[in-house]
């Protein structure tokens, strides 16, 4: 509702006002213009979140038949532990997130302008982005055996360091993200999704079988562990800060293209399986756990609300 509001506004706009430099600094204008041009188009209010749910939905589709080699567990995950949940009520971030990880071959292929181009243009439908241009030096991390568990230990660590670095954090938030605030009572974190965030990628390290891998394959994976402890250490942070919480949005993508891969590259068919049931029943576990992180229930558009 209160998206298809914001798009029935739209004749409403003023292209002069919207690219004020004060505007620029304090709204999502690309969002704003994409509005602009999709009421101009006529589309109508179904027309766009159906768009809006197809370019997410082809965009996450697109990475995991990329990168994760099974595309079942890939899928599964992308429900349990990711964006699909996020971009039932966060279309502006869940398009960044997608425009981000569109691009997250540009790293891989040491294109920092295209890829520094599509933070910026992420940055117009949700600011938050713009602190992804940091990441493309996460490619220099070479993440071994030690350094994985080194991480680990650091990430375990942040549960007692928040005091430390949430202000820190805080302090570069865009002011209009205060909105979500300090955790409370009323808006806890379950310590169990904090739990299987911290999990993932010591799984992950625990079945990795790197000396079987070439070069460039290596360094996929190498800089997936680096999202996935990101991921990690931005959920603990969750603990004490909802809007830094919100920026682990864009690592969860991670999460899923090393389950995928680590789990179907085990050897052993026992193991595989067992590590497979885990994969399936820790996420789900963590989807329920956290109210179906926050769509449930659910309506549909065709159904009176809270029949």
């Amino acid at each position: 509702d209160r998206y298809v509001a914001i798009y029935r506004s739209s004749p409403f706009y003023q292209w002069k006002s919207i690219l004020r430099p004060e505007n620029i600094r304090a709204q999502e204008i690309g969002f704003k213009m994409y509005n602009v041009l999709l009421y101009k188009l006529r589309f109508s209010d179904q027309m766009y979140l159906i768009l809006y749910a197809f370019l997410i939905t082809f965009g996450v589709s697109k990475q995991i038949l990329k990168y994760c080699k099974n595309p079942f567990l890939g899928f599964y995950l992308h429900t349990t532990i990711g964006l699909f949940t996020m971009s039932m009520s966060g279309i502006r971030q869940s398009l960044a997130c997608v425009i981000i990880w569109m691009a997250l071959g540009y790293i891989l292929e040491k294109k920092p302008i295209r890829y520094f181009l599509a933070v910026i243009v992420a940055s117009l439908f949700h600011q938050s982005a713009i602190f992804m241009v940091v990441f493309y030096f996460a490619r220099y991390v070479k993440i071994k055996k030690g350094t994985g568990w080194m991480l680990a230990l650091f990430s375990i660590a942040c549960i007692f360091l928040r005091p430390l670095f949430t202000p820190v954090l805080g302090y570069f938030m865009p002011e209009k993200y205060e909105k979500y605030g300090l955790v409370s009572e009323k808006y806890a974190v379950n310590p169990g999704v904090v739990l299987i965030a911290l999990l993932i990628p010591i799984f992950c390290l625990f079945f990795w079988e790197r000396h079987k891998m070439k070069e460039e394959e290596e360094k996929l994976y190498s800089f997936c562990f680096a999202g996935s402890f990101c991921y990690a250490i931005i959920t603990v942070l969750s603990l004490s800060s909802m809007a830094i919480g919100r920026m682990n949005q864009y690592f969860y993508i991670f999460n899923v293209i090393l389950l995928g891969n680590i789990i179907e590259e085990i050897d052993d068919w026992k193991t595989r399986t067992i590590a497979f049931i885990f994969a399936i029943i820790l996420p789900g576990y963590m989807f329920f756990k956290s109210m179906s992180l926050g769509i449930a229930p659910y309506y549909f558009f065709w159904e009176p609300y809270g029949m």
